[in-house]
């Protein structure tokens, strides 16, 4: 009965749910650049001030995903939206935790633990197949992770060039725009993350009458914030470098650094949730009917988000400049002081996936 119920709760797929406005894309982005220039290691320092050097554009390739691609037709549609969110209900037994050292270790972990869950018969995916269970699903974790491995992939060229002294300046600026591209779609997927609703099956409030939270909160509240946010931000993570600790055990694993990540947006759903119901919410959604809720402006209680606003973007800058951070240092540091380029990728093609959301196993 419990399977039926999230059917027909979710007759909206959660395919059709993207995270953060262009406004929270854009933050995360910015605010990471400048978090990784600043950082107390000179030679860590040099390497930020380059990525804050470009950090307009890097904040223009970090939407890409939401707008791009997402006008490339329903096959592009398919491989892209599941690859923006995480359902960690639909990994883990009813109730559990969703505690990052009992979360995936591996695309094939991954798959295990989906169909665990409908043996269970718990918290079981939607879908007739494992493909569709994926898709239900989402993968946004190893997403980031392989964007973070074609970024390292990228600089680790560029670092095999400094010992070639015959090297072009043209060859150089080849792989660093490479590595610019990753990190500038890397951004958009951990942004993604940062945010409660990319992490839930309830990711867009219709389990709790709450249905159109989700652009209301990652959106038009955010929208309605002041223009002197991105600084309170910058601020924020600055003094409580917030993903840092949560990573500390982490050990530089990128897959596992996601898991992290979402484990800790997960915990913040029901902190939103309460928010709503406290100052926005006036009617509740019908899910029978689909009939949205009704809340206030948000011009109106902008205010009252701000707080939890400032902090998912804080969380989600500190860890892309981490996650640039790492992509780097995994290359061997190579030295970007010789980078010149008016490379500006405005419409990148979109990059296929490297793990398998098709599988042949199945019900």
């Amino acid at each position: 009965m419990k399977i039926f119920f999230l059917v027909l709760v979710l007759g909206m797929s959660s395919l059709e749910a993207y995270a953060w406005g262009e406004r929270g894309h854009d933050s995360v982005t910015r605010v990471a650049a400048r978090l990784l220039a600043e950082h107390e290691d000179p030679a860590t320092a040099s390497w930020g001030k380059l990525l804050a050097s470009r950090e307009h554009m890097l904040a223009h390739i970090s939407n890409v995903p939401d707008i791009v691609w997402r006008r490339l037709g329903p096959d592009v549609d398919a491989l892209n939206a599941p690859s923006h969110y995480i359902d960690i209900e639909y990994i883990l037994p009813a109730g559990a935790k969703p505690e990052a050292a009992k979360l995936p270790s591996d695309f094939k972990a991954y798959q295990q633990q989906i169909e665990q869950n409908c043996q269970r018969r718990d918290t079981c995916a939607p879908g007739a197949s494992l493909k569709e269970k994926i898709q239900k699903t989402g993968h946004a974790p190893f997403r980031i992770e392989q964007f973070t491995t074609e970024m390292s992939r990228a600089l680790t060229q560029l670092k095999q060039l400094e010992k070639n002294p015959k090297a072009s300046l043209e060859e150089k600026n080849k792989w660093m725009d490479q590595a610019l591209l990753y990190a500038g779609l890397l951004s958009h997927f951990i942004g993604d993350l940062a945010n409660p609703h990319h992490t839930t099956v309830d990711y867009d409030g219709w389990l709790s009458e709450q249905g159109g939270l989700h652009s209301y909160f990652e959106t038009e509240l955010l929208d309605a914030q002041d223009l002197g946010l991105e600084q309170i931000v910058l601020e924020d993570a600055r003094r409580h470098k917030p993903a840092r600790a949560l990573f500390s055990q982490a050990g530089g694993d990128p897959l596992r650094m996601s898991w992290v990540l979402a484990q800790n947006s997960h915990a913040q759903k029901d902190d939103l949730h309460s928010l709503d119901r406290r100052y926005s919410l006036l009617t509740k959604s019908q899910k029978e009917s689909r009939v949205r809720a009704t809340r206030r402006a948000p011009q109106e209680v902008a205010g009252k988000f701000r707080d939890l606003l400032i902090v998912r973007l804080a969380v989600g800058a500190d860890a892309l400049a981490e996650f640039w951070r790492m992509a780097w240092v995994k290359a061997g540091q190579p030295d970007v002081s010789f980078y010149r380029s008016n490379s500006y990728p405005v419409q990148p093609d979109f990059i296929p996936l490297t793990y398998d959301v098709a599988p042949k196993l199945g019900h």
